[in-house]
């Protein structure tokens, strides 16, 4: 199969601009259409980049124009559009949180895996080389067996993204928006571990008008009495994203992972020392687009394929049932 698709984007978002689109054409993709029924403001989205056609739902587009679609529009709306794709033979590159709920998420990944189409959810920095630098050290043995992990993803909101993430409607809220992210790149580090137990507490500490919890604080019990905790915030402006896997003969910390450009710092300290570790410094997003398209040539998997994406959202769906 071509490794350029023709691609719809669903959704005149910020992140459909600002990172999406630059990716998709980073790795030479086609795109064709934009879903949009925002009138006049998908019209400008459209021609600030280049899309050459606009339509309102996917329906409204032929089977044959194109193969693949971006989703990003709504969170609650995401079941309808990927199903919609996949009813085409359309392949779908989902963002995240994938729904609102997780049989909503369960429904994408089935219709995916009935239509035989590829399903991935941008999960961008399990796609980090260095995440892929702290896996191969964990598999390695560097740290011996991995007894915690420690994931802290607090940071404060921008000014611009202040809108439905903090209001009481579908996905709004620290944990949906944060801790898919903090799962996905947990299991990307450790596999296929079951988490055992979630325990959870999230409060509201902003001063903004909203209704939305804005920090969460949780811990997991994965198999092997693996313990993880998960802090995930809105509210502190100089906080520094990172991860640290903690083992029985070393440890691994790795400053700003958590950050979708290529910035962070690894290290490994061990009875031999501290030693920094060298990773491959790429762009997170192209790397996500990249994947999914040698998985629809058939040649690979996506970085954060459906079932795997499932498992994240399940992970934040706990922590935020725990919570309440």
């Amino acid at each position: 199969m071509a490794r350029t698709l023709r691609w719809a984007v669903v959704g005149a978002s910020w992140i459909a601009g600002d990172r999406v689109i630059p990716a998709l054409r980073a790795a030479e993709q086609q795109i064709t259409h934009l879903v949009t029924s925002s009138g006049g403001y998908g019209a400008d989205f459209a021609a600030e980049h280049g899309i050459p056609e606009v339509a309102a739902t996917l329906e409204d587009i032929a089977p044959g124009d194109i193969d693949a679609v971006y989703v990003g529009n709504l969170n609650e709306l995401h079941r309808h559009a990927a199903e919609a794709a996949a009813a085409r033979g359309w392949h779908v590159l989902l963002e995240k949180p994938m729904a609102t709920t997780v049989e909503d998420a369960g429904a994408i990944v089935d219709a995916c895996a009935r239509a035989g189409v590829v399903l991935a959810v941008n999960h961008h920095l399990a796609a980090s080389g260095a995440v892929q630098a702290i896996r191969e050290l964990i598999e390695e043995g560097a740290v011996g067996r991995v007894r915690a992990v420690r994931i802290e993803h607090a940071k404060l909101l921008p000014d611009f993204l202040r809108t439905w993430r903090l209001g009481d409607g579908a996905g709004a809220g620290v944990v949906p928006d944060l801790t898919p992210h903090d799962a996905s790149v947990l299991f990307a580090l450790l596999g296929s571990r079951e988490v055992l137990d979630v325990k959870a507490l999230a409060v509201r500490q902003g001063d903004w008008n909203g209704a939305a919890l804005d920090a969460s604080a949780a811990v997991l019990r994965l198999e092997g009495d693996v313990l993880v905790t998960l802090h995930d915030g809105f509210t502190t402006p100089h906080a520094t994203s990172g991860v640290e896997v903690l083992g029985s003969t070393g440890a691994i910390s790795a400053e700003d992972l958590l950050d979708p450009d290529p910035i962070a710092t690894v290290r490994l300290m061990t009875d031999s020392g501290t030693a920094e570790i060298d990773w491959q410094r790429r762009d997170v997003y192209e790397a996500t687009v990249r994947a999914f398209v040698a998985a629809v040539a058939g040649e690979g998997e996506p970085v954060v394929d459906g079932r795997a994406a499932l498992r994240a959202a399940e992970v934040a769906f706990a922590v935020e049932a725990a919570a309440r």
